[in-house]
């Protein structure tokens, strides 16, 4: 049966015929976007350099289609009928070419390819910003949002046009120039660097309340911990699985507390979420298993791997139900468990009392933080807890026990 109406003019339908195409191509240069780009990236230094720059090569076509069908209006994208005003034609139809959910994350991912193709090519970065790469087009962009539709008339309600279509293509630029290169050689990045790749990571979780927005930020905040941890309190010798049992059980009552103390808590809420709070577990205990495998490079390689997992975990099943709920207080958790893990060791020079006050107000932390939501930005709450990262405290000498 024809998609096409009987009553529909020629030129109508050739408009229509001409729509499903370049959809079809959209959809055809997205998905060798998603399949060919992180196999290209994983092999760069085996490479020719031209090749380096196929990303950007296969995205700026897409943008070129969309560019097309925005200047035409011929339902050749779904964002064209939903997100552009009835009464905007031409020219200015292209200050629109990134609004709408699936548009917005088109941009970023344009701006992720754009610093892909100017940085200066190194294997490790190269292969986080594939893995990012997939996670980016394979869970954020939806293909049916650049397929065509069948109404035949432009929306009747204005988009609003404001800064967050610009801001978009921007913070996936500086995602692959800045973030990527902090969280790979973080040991060795500037403050200011430092400083500017929380500031990029908070903007884009609070523009986009992505996982993958969360997993970079818990992620590059983890890593500031733990790195912190090993210079002021160096490596203990002996009861080291105290503190690994520690974290392990610490995080996971952390986790229940969220979802006992949820804004939306019922008497079903914990058995509701037994497949995210089993998502997290599993993924946490895999990344503990991970110094098996010979990633044991880390100071504390068990407790780095199950945080690690945890932070992973929401954006490998971004729509596992009540997965979002998690998002913000695995940063938490990520930022204070390596403390709490120092707790229980053997430490001479740390004494019962101050133990039991470090104990008592790191698990106080992520209540506080959460009542807090309801008053402040949770940006604003993020920034704070950061903020010690950059308060230098002078190291103390290594015990020997």
């Amino acid at each position: 049966m024809s998609d096409f109406s009987a009553s529909e003019t020629p030129n109508l339908q050739c408009l229509r015929m001409i729509g499903h195409v370049m959809a079809n191509a959209t959809t055809f240069l997205l998905t060798v976007a998603l399949l060919v780009t992180p196999l290209i990236l994983f092999a760069a230094d085996r490479l020719p350099k031209w090749l380096q720059k196929f990303p950007i090569i296969i995205i700026g076509l897409v943008v070129l289609l969309r560019l097309s069908a925005f200047w035409k209006a011929d339902l050749t994208d779904a964002q064209v009928v939903g997100y552009l005003p009835s009464d905007i034609t031409g020219l200015e139809s292209l200050l629109y070419i990134f609004s709408g959910p699936d548009g917005l994350m088109l941009g970023l991912l344009f701006g992720f390819s754009i610093g892909l193709a100017i940085r200066t090519p190194i294997l490790l970065e190269y292969r986080w910003s594939a893995f990012v790469w997939i996670l980016l087009l394979g869970w954020e962009i939806n293909p049916d949002g650049f397929a065509s539709i069948s109404s035949s008339s432009l929306t009747s309600h204005h988009s609003v046009l404001d800064w967050h279509s610009i801001a978009y293509p921007i913070v996936g630029f500086l995602l692959s120039i800045i973030i990527i290169p902090t969280l790979v050689q973080i040991k060795a990045t500037p403050s200011i660097q430092n400083a500017a790749s929380f500031c990029i990571l908070i903007a884009f979780a609070d523009l986009t309340n992505s996982p993958i927005a969360w997993m970079m930020l818990g992620l590059t905040a983890h890593r500031f911990s733990a790195l912190r941890v090993d210079v002021n309190r160096g490596i203990a010798s002996r009861r080291r699985w105290m503190g690994l049992l520690l974290i392990f059980v610490g995080s996971l009552a952390m986790l229940l507390y969220v979802i006992i103390q949820g804004p939306n808590s019922t008497e079903d809420s914990l058995w509701g979420s037994r497949y995210a709070i089993g998502w997290l577990l599993v993924c946490g205990i895999l990344g503990a298993l991970t110094p098996l495998a010979g990633l044991d490079t880390n100071p504390r390689p068990e407790a780095w791997g199950f945080l690690t997992g945890l932070i992973l975990a929401p954006s490998l099943l971004p729509n596992l139900s009540q997965i979002e709920i998690f998002h913000f207080p695995i940063v938490v958790i990520a930022i204070i468990m390596p403390w709490v893990g120092t707790l229980p060791e053997e430490r001479p020079k740390l004494s019962h009392t101050r133990r039991f006050l470090e104990l008592l107000g790191f698990f106080l932390i992520l209540p506080i933080a959460l009542m807090l939501n309801g008053l402040i930005p949770i940006s604003l709450i993020t920034l704070i807890l950061i903020f010690p990262f950059f308060v230098q405290i002078p190291p103390s000498v290594l015990e020997e026990e």
